[in-house]
C-alpha cells in the first residue's frame, strides 16, 4: 500500500520541478533567440530535461532520509568555548550552542544529554 504522505511529498517534488524546468526553459529560449542561435534550443532543452530527471530523483533519495541532528543524545562532541550557562559546542561537524551545570572548559570532550531546540545540555565526557 502507498503512503498517502510520501505521494503528497512526491507530488510536491514533481511540481517544484516542472516549474523550475519551465523557468529553465523560458530563459533558454530568450537567450538563444536574443543570440540568434536556434540551433543550440534542442540541446539545451534536452540538458534542462535530464537536470530535472536528476534533480527529481536526488530529491526523493533525500527525503526518504532521517534528519541525522535528530537522535544526538548520548553523543560526544568537543567544546569550542568555555560551557557553563552558555557556550558552544562541536558535534558531528556541527556547531551547537550548549548549556551546562558544571563548567566544561575549552577543548574538553562533552556528552550531549538532552537537546532543546537549537541549545544542547551537556556534560563533561571526560573523568
Amino acid at each position: 500500500m502507498v503512503n498517502k504522505k510520501e505521494m503528497v511529498n512526491k507530488k510536491e517534488i514533481v511540481m517544484r520541478v516542472v516549474v523550475f524546468s519551465t523557468v529553465y526553459t523560458l530563459i533558454a529560449a530568450v537567450v538563444v533567440s536574443y543570440l540568434k542561435r536556434e540551433w543550440l534550443l534542442i540541446p539545451l532543452l534536452v540538458v534542462i530535461g535530464l537536470w530535472g530527471v536528476f534533480s527529481y530523483h536526488m530529491n526523493v533519495k533525500v527525503m526518504g532520509r532521517p534528519v541525522l541532528s535528530m537522535e544526538i543524545e548520548g553523543l560526544e562532541g568537543r567544546a569550542l568555548t568555555d560551557v557553563n550557562e552558555e557556550g558552544k559546542v562541536k558535534v558531528r561537524g556541527e556547531i551547537w550552542n550548549a548549556r551546562s551545570d558544571k563548567k566544561i572548559l575549552k577543548g574538553k570532550k562533552v556528552r550531549i544529554l538532552v537537546r532543546d531546540g537549537i541549545v544542547l545540555e551537556v556534560e563533561s565526557a571526560e573523568d
